[in-house]
Parts: C-alpha cells; structure tokens; sequence
C-alpha cells in the first residue's frame, strides 16, 4: 500500500503541470525538470520491499528501524531536490517576468521634442494643431516614448501626427508614416475581410466551420463563422503555461507556417462552453476563425487581408508583422512608465495573426473607417451587419456589446449623460503597444491612436485622448 502512495505521489509531481500546458497531452518543460528527481523516487519505490519492513503481528508491529530510516531518508533527499528545482524555476520566471514587464532605463531627454505633423487642408489647420497638441499633452504626462494618431472627418484628413522615438537605441523619431502593433484592433480588420468574403459568397456565417475545416474534430462543437467572430463559440483565451517565459500561451517567438498550423495551440482543447450558448473573448477563436477563412478563401489569411481590403483600401502599411520583407518603417516596442522604459522580447506574432497580429498607422486606419463609413469597401447593409450587437443564447445583450469585430454602444465621454454619442470601435494591447481605433458614424468622424510604449494607464488613456479628438472635431465649424 506504501508503495502504491508514493508511485501515485510520484506520478503526480510528474503529471501536475500539464494541467496548464498548451495542450492536456503535453508535459512541457516542468516536466524535464523533475524528471530526474521522478526516477530517483520511483526507482526507490518499485526497488523496496516494504513487506519485509512493516510486519503485522496479532498484537505487535516488528520493524526495521534502520532501513526504514535510510529510506526515508533518501525519500526525503529526493522530494527536497524535486521541490528546489520548482522553486528554482519559478524564482527564474518571476525575475525573468519582472525584468520583462518592468522598465528600468531613463528614456533619453526631451525624446518628445521629436514631432512630425502632416499637412492638412486651410479650413482644419486649427485643429490640426490642437489635436496635436493635445497628443504630446498625454505623451508627456505618460511619458510614452512615442505616440502616433491621425483622424478623418467627412472625408478629410484633419489632423495626422506623431511625436517621440520609433528607436530608443538609433534616436530614430516616429512618424506619420510608423507602423505600430495595433494588437487586437486586428479582430476589426479580420472582420472587414470577413465581410468582403461574405459579400464575394466565399463564406457562410452560420454554416458549421467543418464545411470548411472538415479535420477540425466536432468533439469541439458545431461552431460557425458568426460565432467565432462574435466571441460566442467557446474557444477558450490565453492561459496560465508554466512551460513559457512569459507563462502564458499569448507569448509565442514560434513561427507557424498559417492559421491552420497555428490551431495545434489549443485545437485538443475543451470548449469553455457549447457554441452558441455563452461569451467568452477570445483570440485563439479568431486564430481558428481565419483558419475558416483560409480554408474557404484558397489562400492564405495574410492573403486575403491584402486582396480584399489593404489593396483596394490602398492602405500601404498594413500587414501581418511576421511577413514583414522591411522593418524599416516598423518601431520598436517598449515598456514605459515614469519616465523610464525597457526594451521587449522578440515576439513572432504568426500565432495569432487575425486576432493581435497586424501592424499599421495611424493615417492607413483612419482611411479604413473613412471607407467603411461612406460605403467605399462594404455595402451598408453588410457593414450594419458586422457593427449589430450579436445577441447572447436568451436574447439579452452580450456583455461586451460585441459585434462581429468590434464593439458598438453609445458613451456619454465625448460630450455627457445627456448628449451620448453611438460610437463602433476596438482597442488593442500587445507586447510593448497599444492602439485604439474608432468610427463616429453620425459625425462622420474615424480616429485612431498607436503607441509603442505599453504602460500602466496609457490603455485607457488613449482610449480618453480619442474621445476629447472627437469631440474636438464635432466642434469645429
């Protein structure tokens, strides 16, 4: 009986941290680890003959005393050495997670004094410069290291500028024309592409995904286009993954060949809960919702972002980062708080390329929302469709006020409570930067804001700073 309880301890050391790993059926990295430490204790567990050491008598227990006592010793050797490599290993990620996440280098002085602003028509100089004005306002009192933003009102660019280091190291200043991550904004352009493969016939949304991806396994559920994109099909997140630096899934420096190769991240995954019956947001969804696409389209996804809406949107710097030929445009990407920045690690984004994985500027998505907009790329009842909050199982609204790629609702932050504005947006955060885009359909108003300086408050902040852009914009004459 002793021995089976500590081959079952055993076996359990061994086995606990695949509940967090990418997939159930892999062990990762912890599992080397130990593993030396497993056959030490093992080997002593199957080696020992615990019957000739524990006798039972009527009345009495003969033992061993001695031989009891080199064992349990040596068992205690063995589980203090399992024990010290897991503390080893997560005193190695905490320090490693820390001098990741925390910036340490003073940001060189007066970087901000570094703008560019572009060229706008006589009638929007004013606010040009005020829009601008207010940017390094909020770079300055983030101390971001460089921030990017462009608008459009009634199709003229009215204000397009920048200001800080696209390179800390090279002093190489941001421009209008830098390419940012833009992280999750990239679910808004998936969805656009979605929506041009919809109008083309290319695609059901409320056909099962096996129509297209007949492999991927139906244990997972009879999900559709719609609910992927919608956040309803019960694709789990990013999750807690002890065999990564950073320890989660969302961190990935591996280079997946395309969206359908990149499903093997989670593909042997539970559904959080059936399709169609909760929310949950979700970038691995989008990862399968372009695989769909994919499959569908006969082509890659990063080819179906150019042929379907960077080409005829004439966007010029807007593509997947990981099939980047020119990083000359591209800035580089930082932690940044107080005053103090710290260089990020690499990061191959071919994982989650239609949920976090596209770059742009500011100007080339201001040109987008001016399009979809003014009927330029999708039919209006086809753009009414992409923005209409997707309904949860019960009818009621779903939490996000989620469409299919963006989010839709009316705010009371660019004017008040009595004045609310019906906004259609979405915002990203990736490694080392974060963006915000947003369409103002009554106004005809698109903004977007980039930066490369992931900090504490600059999430919200810029999210602020496009509210005040707006409003700024809706006053002028």
């Amino acid at each position: 009986m002793l021995n089976e309880r500590l081959t079952l301890f055993c076996e359990l050391l061994i086995h606990f941290p695949s509940h967090w790993s990418i997939c159930p059926c892999s062990h990762g990295a912890w599992g080397l680890l130990i593993y030396r430490q497993y056959k030490f204790i093992n080997s002593i567990c199957k080696s020992t003959r615990w019957d000739t050491l524990v006798t039972k008598g009527s009345n009495h227990m003969t033992t061993s005393s001695s031989s009891r006592k080199r064992i349990f010793v040596k068992l205690g050797w063995g589980i203090g050495a399992v024990l010290f490599v897991v503390g080893m290993y997560f005193g190695a990620m905490q320090y490693w997670m820390w001098k990741w996440d925390t910036p340490h280098t003073p940001l060189p002085t007066n970087h901000l004094s570094h703008q560019d602003l572009a060229n706008v028509s006589e009638g929007y100089i004013e606010l040009s410069d005020n829009a601008q004005q207010e940017m390094i306002a909020l770079a300055t009192e983030l101390q971001s290291v460089s921030m990017s933003g462009a608008m459009i009102k009634e199709g003229n660019l009215v204000w397009a500028g920048s200001v800080g280091l696209a390179n800390v190291e090279q002093a190489i200043p941001a421009s209008v024309d830098t390419q940012y991550r833009v992280g999750s904004v990239s679910k808004a352009i998936t969805a656009v592409v979605l929506m041009r493969m919809v109008e083309e016939g290319l695609i059901d949304l409320d056909a099962p995904i096996q129509r297209y991806l007949p492999d991927y396994p139906r244990a997972r559920g009879d999900m559709t286009a719609r609910q992927l994109a919608s956040h309803m099909a019960g694709v789990r997140h990013y999750q807690f993954d002890l065999t990564r630096f950073p320890p989660t899934d969302g961190y990935s420096n591996h280079e997946y060949e395309s969206s359908i190769a990149a499903l093997d991240q989670f593909k042997c995954d539970d559904l959080l809960f059936a399709p169609g019956q909760g929310f949950a947001y979700s970038t691995h969804g989008y990862t399968l919702l372009s695989a769909v696409m994919q499959a569908a389209g006969g082509k890659r996804f990063e080819a179906l972002i150019d042929e379907l809406v960077a080409i005829p949107s004439g966007l010029s710097s807007t593509y997947a980062e990981h099939l980047l030929t020119s990083t000359e445009q591209l800035a580089n990407f930082y932690t940044s708080d107080d005053g103090l920045y710290g260089v990020t690690p690499e990061q191959n984004l071919s994982n989650k390329v239609a949920g976090g994985g596209l770059v742009s500027t500011s100007t080339d998505l201001v040109k987008l929302g001016a399009l979809l907009l003014n009927g330029g790329l999708l039919q209006t009842s086809t753009l009414t469709e992409m923005v209409t909050v997707q309904p949860m199982f019960d009818g009621s609204e779903n939490p996000q006020s989620y469409g299919l790629g963006w989010r839709h609702y009316e705010t009371s932050r660019i004017f008040d409570e009595n004045n609310k504005v019906d906004i259609i947006h979405h915002g990203g955060v990736s490694v080392g930067a974060n963006a915000f885009f947003m369409l103002v359909p009554e106004y005809d108003i698109t903004v977007a804001i980039l930066t490369n300086g992931k900090g504490q408050r600059s999430r919200g902040e810029i999210q602020m700073l496009a509210y005040r852009l707006v409003r700024m914009a809706i006053e002028q004459p």
